[in-house]
């Protein structure tokens, strides 16, 4: 079976580098830059699809084996997410009365979601509905909602309605023709969530209730994920971890089926989890964004929690390089109107109760305090904002059970942690983010993109940037486009993924070169280092080298440099080199309203009656321009109507200058 898959990632790769052959012959046409330059990006390409860095401390099958046969007869519920300790803190918490406002407000929460679930009208039990992807992916995510919210209600108040209520949910889920394998993601998250069912409910179920649920979990999810050769197996994005961990927890829910092959399954876990750690090793940043940090991240803890107190151990894993700085890069790229929301991320902040996990595991109360602002006292169940709020319901019943109450009154020097950070990841990621403080909503912050243009949910954003200040945002990340988009997620050079204006550099924030050049407007396989980073006593200064991402386009030195400076005020100054006269393109995308004074340098931006004033120091004079595509709109382009571009443009240059600086008028 291993074998198997490596042909089939060795059979990927090769396909990627004859379609770069192709590629490189037919733009070899042009004469503006030596196209054969993409053949070793794409070897590149293929060496890293084969190149797996698998846990080399794991543990084998016969050892698991040996293992669960001990632990089968004996081993405790829950288990599965918390253990017993976790779920009596909070009832003595509840006897005692000894709540603070935030634990209270916690119970309250979940209570209040549990009561309503109820009502079966209201809330009728989930049916086998395909989303547009033609999977039960988001019926698999309520599923685990509604087990987490019950279950927790069941096991601190010890009331049998909400068993009752969660098992017609198990039942039904039980009654579908599959767990949709076709989309595996949907079929592992679907596993999780009748694991956590069985576990947390599991004195109330009957044997033969208990015996549905085991068979049912084996038929739909775990020996499909025992017998077909799936590519999450070997991929290094947010699905090997889901798959693993989803299928891993199963296997050790309901080893006592089959002690052997759950004993399989949960050795590849412990081997081949560590494969998608490439993601945030060595410095903690998530390549493919925080919305997708925080799925990936919790689905690790989740394994790791449940292993501890299944095995006693996790066999090394949060142990590797990157996973403990990973717990930071939520409050790092966190910004005081929302989140450094490059690729297909929204700008929602991202708040995920392993925070309080990764808080008391690694002893860093300053994750509980970033994880108690999304406080459940600012909401009331049954609204809007609740029910779109990132924290609801399940979120807040783990936020209970993980929260070190012992850090409520911790005494945090936010101060000694550096407000300025280089960050980077081993699949090419980096990152640097400038602010003025952690926590002020009128703080400054500017974050700033540089990296590996090929990552998963990645865009064509090398010298993207936002910016904060005043409690506002000035300079905006589109985020995602519509996942409906034909190959939206073929991101190869002259993909489909760049046919949608907001994947591709005219729709970021940064340079745009001679667009009529090359079909992608920035190279799709560069990779651009930051190559000056420096902490200053009032702000940092970062340079990043992107001559790589516009070298199909007609351009020999590309340097971007960016100063934080007075805790406040930013400035880009960009310096370019063309091999024949160039149209350039500065392009920065806002929401504010524009006003350019009449020389063309300088320019005042409102919002919400706020200001900030952007003085152009150098080559051109500033315009303002639509939120579209230099060609027109593409067909699966999303409503830009509330944005414009403020922009600079020359023409006719082979050398250029640009220099933009951004002072917020208090």
């Amino acid at each position: 079976m291993k074998r198997r898959c490596f042909m089939k990632k060795r059979t990927k790769a090769f396909f990627g580098i004859i379609i770069s052959v192709v590629l490189v012959i037919v733009l070899g046409i042009t004469d503006i830059v030596p196209h054969f330059a993409v053949i070793p990006d794409m070897v590149k390409v293929g060496i890293d699809y084969i190149s797996l860095n698998k846990n080399k401390n794991s543990v084998s099958t016969s050892e698991l084996n040996g293992k669960i046969q001990d632990i089968c007869s004996v081993v405790e519920h829950p288990f599965v997410l918390a253990d017993k300790k976790c779920f009596e803190s909070v009832r003595t918490e509840i006897k005692n009365n000894s709540f603070t406002t935030y634990t209270k407000g916690l119970c309250l929460s979940v209570s209040d979601n549990a009561d309503a679930l109820l009502d079966t009208d209201i809330y009728p039990v989930l049916e086998y509905v395909l989303d547009e992807e033609d999977s039960i992916l988001p019926v698999s995510r309520e599923v685990i909602n509604r087990m987490i919210i019950l279950g927790y209600a069941y096991q601190v108040t010890g009331e049998i309605k909400y068993a009752d209520r969660a098992w017609k949910e198990l039942e039904k889920v039980c009654s579908y023709n599959d767990w949709c394998t076709s989309h595996f993601l949907a079929t592992a998250e679907m596993a999780l969530a009748v694991s956590i069912g069985y576990d947390w409910f599991y004195d109330h179920l009957t044997e033969e209730q208990k015996l549905l649920l085991s068979e049912k979990t084996w038929e739909y999810a775990i020996e499909p994920a025992l017998n077909d050769n799936h590519w999450f197996t070997w991929s290094k994005n947010n699905w090997n971890s889901i798959c693993y961990s989803g299928i891993g927890i199963a296997c050790m829910t309901f080893a006592d089926k089959n002690p052997e092959k759950a004993a399989e399954f949960l050795a590849k876990c412990y081997e081949n989890m560590p494969i998608a750690f490439e993601n945030f090793t060595p410095d903690g940043v998530y390549a493919e964004g925080p919305g997708y940090c925080q799925s990936g991240m919790n689905s690790i803890v989740y394994f790791i929690a449940s292993s501890r107190n299944y095995f006693g151990t996790d066999f090394g894993m949060s142990e590797i390089p990157g996973f403990k700085e990973l717990g930071y890069f939520p409050v790092y790229i966190t910004t005081p109107a929302g989140m450094f929301n490059f690729g297909d991320n929204k700008s929602e902040q991202c708040f995920s109760p392993v925070l309080h996990w990764y808080a008391t595991e690694y002893n860093i109360p300053l994750l509980s305090i970033y994880q108690t602002n999304d406080s459940p006292d600012k909401f009331t169940v049954n609204t809007s904002e609740h029910t779109e709020r990132n924290g609801s319901g399940k979120e807040d019943a783990l936020s209970s059970l993980w929260y070190n109450r012992d850090f409520a009154n911790a005494d945090v020097k936010i101060s000694d942690e550096p407000l300025c950070r280089y960050l980077k990841s081993d699949v090419g990621q980096s990152l640097v983010v400038m602010r003025s403080d952690y926590f002020d909503k009128d703080a400054s912050f500017a974050g700033i993109k540089g990296g590996y243009n090929f990552i998963n949910h990645g865009d064509l954003d090398i010298g993207t940037f936002v910016f904060d200040a005043l409690g506002e945002r000035w300079a905006e990340e589109l985020g995602p486009g519509s996942y409906d988009a034909p190959n939206y997620f073929l991101n190869t050079p002259a993909g489909g993924r760049w046919k949608n204006y907001c994947k591709r550099a005219e729709g970021q924030n940064t340079l745009v070169i001679n667009p009529n050049a090359t079909l992608d407007d920035q190279y799709v396989l560069a990779e651009c280092n930051f190559t000056f980073f420096e902490e200053t006593d009032n702000g940092s200064k970062a340079i990043l080298d992107m001559t790589d991402a516009y070298r199909m386009n007609g351009a020999t030195d590309v340097k971007r440099e960016f100063e934080f400076y007075n805790n406040s005020c930013l400035k880009i100054t960009d310096t370019i080199k063309c091999i024949v006269p160039s149209e350039i393109y500065w392009f920065m995308h806002t929401k504010s309203n524009i006003n350019i004074s009449d020389n063309g340098k300088t320019a005042i931006l409102t919002i919400n009656e706020k200001k900030m004033k952007v003085t152009l120091l150098a080559d051109g004079e500033f315009s303002v321009m639509k939120a579209e595509a230099l060609k027109g709109k593409y067909e699966y382009d999303g409503d830009y109507s509330d944005l414009k571009k403020l922009t600079v443009k020359l023409n006719n240059v082979k050398t250029a200058l640009i220099s933009v600086n951004f002072e917020p008028v208090e």
